[in-house]
């Protein structure tokens, strides 16, 4: 093999790994909003008490900082990869 279809496998695997990871992370981020949305239909939690609110907000934001930084990383890599591979 050449250097050129060497570095378009890899830079390949390296995009479908990062295509993994955004899809992957929006899944859970939907997952996750789905079940807080859930939670607060069936009155699991409750909007007036402010223990519960302030666990759900730490707890939230946790998830989905974890979530955008995940997701925000793929994107970047992946908009590299693509300039990288245009100009292959």
């Amino acid at each position: 093999m050449d250097e050129k279809t060497k570095k378009k496998n890899i830079l390949d695997l390296q995009f479908q790994k990062y295509l993994i990871i955004s899809s992957t992370s929006v899944v859970i981020a939907f997952t996750y909003a789905i079940g807080v949305g859930i939670a607060l239909l069936t009155k699991q939690i409750k909007l007036n008490d402010f223990i519960s609110m302030g666990a759900l907000f730490v707890i939230s934001a946790g998830v989905l900082g974890t979530w955008f930084i995940f997701f925000y990383n793929a994107i970047f890599h992946l908009k590299n990869i693509l300039k990288l591979l245009k100009e292959l």
